[in-house]
């Protein structure tokens, strides 16, 4: 189940592999609702586009309870797949070119962590030079 869910997460972050599994979900869709509502392919694939942006102009409409199944599904498809196209568009429209990379925030941590180990460090030294009667912050207690 974990597998999965990686990778519609990795799907999710993906613009256009996020588009392509939408455009596939309205497809199968239209073709869903084609066959069992013997509808025209033009038709169902209009009311498959009507039915995930929840636009639902109501001209086309399944009458067979299969066909309402695919319909309540291609709504759900349509919610989810129009949320994330649309949150990852957000975020690239967002994203500045202050933005750090992977690679920038791992040099980042590392450096924190050897800021960190270099404080540590001082305050062991100035316990020792104090004769551990205090630390520098004057607590009388060493964190770390």
């Amino acid at each position: 189940m974990t597998r999965m869910v990686d990778g519609l997460i990795a799907c999710a972050n993906r613009t256009p592999s996020a588009i392509g599994v939408y455009l596939g979900a309205v497809l199968a869709s239209a073709v869903g609702v084609s066959r069992l509502e013997h509808w025209g392919f033009g038709d169902s694939v209009w009311w498959a586009f009507v039915t995930t942006t929840t636009v639902g102009y109501g001209d086309l409409s399944p009458a067979t309870i299969p066909g309402r199944v695919i319909a309540v599904l291609t709504m759900f498809a349509g919610i989810i797949g129009i949320g994330v196209i649309v949150g990852r568009i957000a975020a690239v429209v967002i994203r500045t070119h202050d933005d750090f990379t992977h690679e920038e925030q791992e040099e980042l941590a590392a450096d924190v962590d050897e800021q960190l180990k270099l404080l540590r460090q001082i305050q062991r030294d100035l316990r020792t030079a104090t004769g551990g009667r205090g630390s520098a912050s004057g607590s009388g207690r060493a964190r770390g």
